[in-house]
């Protein structure tokens, strides 16, 4: 007899969304947070997106098998901004 473990949530699907902090350069504004906004959310695979002037970070959760770290990265220089590092949590 063949069992399923259905009332047990699949370890797999939890590992697949990773979240990230990201230090951004450039910017000045709160136009400057939309633009980032949308840029980083057109990415395939990003769930949510927080960026956060004041701090000069964003908050990326995305879905690693559609995506990396590594593309939300190329959309923030894409949009004229300098990712400058990953942030401890």
């Amino acid at each position: 007899m063949q069992q399923y473990n259905i009332d047990k949530p699949d370890a797999a699907v939890a590992d697949l969304w990773e979240t990230r902090i990201i230090g951004i350069e450039g910017m000045t504004c709160d136009n400057c947070v939309k633009m980032l906004t949308r840029a980083i959310k057109k990415v395939n695979g990003v769930k949510d997106v927080q960026v956060d002037r004041e701090n000069a970070r964003a908050t990326v959760t995305f879905d690693t098998t559609k995506t990396d770290i590594a593309a939300v990265h190329a959309s923030i220089e894409q949009s004229g901004y300098k990712a400058t590092r990953e942030v401890p949590k």
